[in-house]
């Protein structure tokens, strides 16, 4: 039966010292460490006190939750009674702070351990899970991954406890994650079985179930081992809705170039008399000992819809440049839409080796062009040393697709989601730096 808490401390006087070690729960309680001269001893119902241990090494600051402080969490206030500091046997450097809580209504108890400022909250279980031979653990909401084994030893402890914390150091434990939760493993024989449910706490959490200010607890660095990545509980939802967005914008890219791009014009234009260039044509510029070509004038052709036009020149360059500036001209409003296409293209052979450069072919892309019925002003310029005819083709399409606008569609819509992956990915890296069992392991080698 679940006792109550105590209405007031009692106290136990420590057998090396005689200093009076305070403790909240009457009838469990057992065990005690002495904060003033750092004994643990045994002071069981009948006979004598027993000491067990005198602890040599002690934190080098007080503890961030004073004994006998209370807070609030998970909408349950929790007394803290008993402090450890652990390492583990083999690898000392690894050293944890854990607080023993006790929740004052029903007297059960939990633990608040933290390493490296991360925080986790564990509590017992009734429950059994089986591990499977690749260290992966199947529990019925989602699978637990092997992240850390070890013995742990009892650098000092005070406080009270209901069992003799020594003897955690016979025990071999094991850290099954799936982020923000952990199952702990306690494993000393066959018949001895035990495991533990623990949850990440943020520090902000801490602070507040406490009255802390959080610039109180601990430094965090790295990452803990059930830690969340960034985004956790917004990731699936945001991974979802950019997928599908970034699929619609690329089906919608696919219907327009094979439903799009309708061609309302196309025709060869060829330039044969060559004029002095003494003045400029009106609205161009003036071009000095190049040789400009008369104006070339389109018939006229239909725009269905208003819209994005692409007007496509193609130009029969062979060592020379052409420089074909146009305006589409709308022949009822009179509205016009300016352009310049550069076509040049060079080669020849140097030292034995065949070189070229340049185009024959460029487009551009003329936005939100309203239906109606237009024609084309070509203004074709060229090299003076160009004796020949300019010839040229001008193609115009309709509804026009502009990959680029798919692109940046795509870059903009995946760009946070992108973000965020890398550091999901970055986090999980440092994540498992700290763990002999990373799946990351065999790929970095």
């Amino acid at each position: 039966m679940s006792q109550p808490a105590s209405p007031a401390p009692a106290a136990v006087c420590c057998p090396e010292c005689r200093h009076e070690v305070r403790y909240y729960d009457a009838v469990h309680s057992a065990f005690f460490g002495c904060p003033h001269c750092r004994t643990l001893f045994e002071y069981p119902e009948t006979g004598a006190p027993k000491k067990l241990r005198k602890f040599r090494d002690i934190p080098g600051q007080q503890p961030v939750l004073a004994l006998g402080s209370v807070g609030r969490l998970e909408d349950k206030a929790y007394r803290v009674t008993g402090y450890m500091w652990r390492c583990e046997a083999k690898n000392a450097s690894y050293r944890w702070e854990e607080f023993q809580l006790r929740e004052e209504g029903s007297g059960s108890y939990r633990q608040l351990a933290v390493f490296q400022g991360h925080w986790l909250l564990i509590t017992t279980t009734e429950e059994q899970y089986r591990v499977s031979t690749e260290g992966v653990l199947e529990a019925p909401d989602t699978d637990f991954r092997l992240y850390n084994r070890y013995s742990p030893r009892i650098l000092y402890a005070e406080g009270e406890f209901d069992w003799n914390v020594l003897a955690d150091e016979s025990l071999t434990i094991s850290e099954y994650i799936s982020p923000p939760l952990m199952l702990v493993r306690e494993r000393q024989n066959k018949n001895y079985n035990h495991w533990f449910k623990a949850r990440h706490l943020e520090p902000q959490e801490v602070a507040e179930a406490f009255g802390l200010p959080p610039e109180q607890l601990p430094y965090r660095s790295g990452v803990g081992s059930a830690q969340p990545a960034p985004g956790e509980s917004a990731w699936p939802a945001l991974r979802t809705f950019s997928l599908l967005m970034a699929l619609l914008v690329v089906l919608t890219h696919v219907y327009l170039v094979l439903w799009g791009n309708e061609r309302v014009f196309n025709q060869q234009f060829t330039s044969e008399v060559p004029v002095t260039t003494d003045t400029a044509q009106v609205g161009l510029p003036i071009t000095g000992a190049t040789q400009e070509r008369q104006p070339l004038v389109s018939p006229s052709f239909t725009v269905p819809g208003t819209g994005a036009l692409t007007v496509k020149l193609y130009g029969e360059v062979n060592n020379t440049w052409v420089e074909v500036p146009f305006t589409l001209v709308n022949e009822q409003t009179g509205q016009q839409f300016a352009g310049t296409s550069s076509l040049e293209y060079y080669f020849g052979v140097e030292e034995g080796e065949s070189w070229s450069e340049g185009t024959k072919q460029q487009e551009l892309l003329l936005n939100m062009v309203p239906a109606g019925r237009y024609h084309l002003n070509f203004y074709p310029i060229t090299d003076p040393v160009n004796n020949f005819g300019i010839v040229f083709r001008a193609t115009v399409e309709a509804r026009a697709t502009a990959g680029s606008n798919a692109v940046l569609a795509l870059v903009v819509l995946l760009l946070y989601p992108g973000i965020l992956y890398v550091r999901r990915i970055l986090h999980e890296r440092g994540r498992w730096e700290s763990s002999d069992f990373s799946p990351y392991a065999s790929s970095d080698s």
